[in-house]
């Protein structure tokens, strides 16, 4: 995926835990916020990453 891709992708994850913030509080909202929080870190390293590599 190019860089340009990726900062799309951390766009939408952004996008995503508005959403979810916006639910509910239940258990599964919980569950939710966490995998995003999970997603952003692990596409925050890719993206680090890359710019370290001068990508």
């Amino acid at each position: 995926m190019t860089s340009v891709g990726m900062e799309e992708l951390a766009e939408m994850v952004v996008q995503l835990e508005s959403a979810a913030r916006k639910l509910a509080p239940t258990p599964e909202r919980d569950e939710l916020l966490r995998d995003v929080a999970r997603f952003r870190v692990q596409l925050t390293a890719i993206l680090s990453e890359r710019k370290a590599k001068g990508k």
